[in-house]
C-alpha cells in the first residue's frame, strides 16, 4: 500500500480511510474530524487523523448494551408498519 502524505486532501483522506469523499465532508460538517480550511479546500494532517482514529477504536470484547424492551418494540413496530 502506498504511504499516505503528511498532509492530505479530501480525496486522499477518503482513500486512506477507505470511505467515500462525502463521508469525509459529513465528518467535517459535524466537527468530528480534525481539519483545516486552506483556500477553498480542506487539508488533514495524517498524524492528527491517526490520533482521531485511535480515539475511535472499540474494544471488541467490551460489554455491548442490549437495547431496552421499549427500543426493541419500536424497531419491530417500524418494520411491521412498512
Amino acid at each position: 500500500m502506498e504511504r499516505a502524505p503528511a498532509i492530505m486532501t479530501v480525496q486522499e483522506l477518503a482513500r486512506y480511510l477507505r470511505v467515500h469523499a462525502m463521508t469525509v465532508y459529513r465528518l467535517i460538517q459535524r466537527g468530528d474530524l480534525p481539519a483545516a480550511r486552506v483556500g477553498r479546500g480542506w487539508r488533514f494532517r495524517k498524524d492528527q487523523v491517526d490520533r482521531w482514529l485511535d480515539g475511535r477504536e472499540i474494544n471488541s470484547h467490551a460489554d455491548h448494551k442490549r437495547p431496552s424492551g421499549l427500543a426493541a418494540a419500536r424497531r419491530l413496530r417500524r418494520r411491521h408498519d412498512r
